[in-house]
């Protein structure tokens, strides 16, 4: 596992024994993120643009390619976890996004330039590890966390009134899509060789007919 105080940032990933560059830029992951939750895009169509995203080369093992990318998005981890910002709320649920780069843009924008004055706009070329080492550190007092600290909460043996008032505000800051990126990218790769599966048995048939 890389330790971002004392390795250099991997700039490429390891495909079946062989080095392929990767687009380390944390705009690309933030489109994968985005691409990944088009509910519009057919999942084989979120395969192929999530290697064109990544690779300026795609390995010719696709499979073991998108795992690769799976393994740069969560910062070299298994899973990548947001550390909890109340440790005694006990509502943070388990594989459930409690962000959006979409919905979110402007929270997060503001939270760097208020926290690290860096302005997103203007940077160039900030690495995804150091993004997202940035964005974890991230104070509670910023508008973003307060809003991933209500959508993960519990309301259990809260009074009715407060019940009430964070429901009210877990609607307000809900998304429509709670699954986590890795979950979304294993069911596209699912139904796309489901959907694969089943066209070349279809062909195997009209052949034999």
């Amino acid at each position: 596992m890389n330790n971002i105080l004392i390795d250099f940032l991997p700039q490429s990933v390891d495909v079946g024994g062989v080095e392929y560059p990767i687009n380390t830029d944390f705009r690309t992951s933030i489109l994968f993120e985005l691409l990944v939750r088009n509910k519009k895009l057919p999942d084989q169509a979120k395969i192929v643009g999530m290697l064109r995203l990544y690779y300026p080369q795609i390995p010719p093992d696709e499979d073991e390619a998108v795992k690769q990318i799976l393994w740069f998005y969560n910062c070299g981890q298994e899973h990548k976890q947001k550390e909890e910002r109340n440790q005694t709320a006990r509502g943070f649920r388990e594989n459930k996004a409690l962000y959006s780069f979409e919905k979110d843009a402007f929270m997060v924008y503001a939270a760097f330039r208020s926290q690290y004055g860096i302005d997103l706009q203007d940077v160039e070329d900030l690495h995804w590890w150091k993004f997202s080492a940035l964005f974890d550190g991230l104070s509670e007092e910023q508008k973003i966390c307060k809003v991933m600290h209500i959508r993960g909460m519990s309301t259990s043996g809260l009074p009715r009134k407060e019940i009430k008032r964070i429901n009210n505000l877990k609607r307000l800051y809900s998304l429509e899509d709670e699954e986590t990126v890795d979950s979304r990218v294993k069911l596209a790769q699912r139904n796309a060789k489901m959907k694969e599966y089943i066209r070349r048995r279809m062909e195997e048939v009209k052949t034999h007919v």
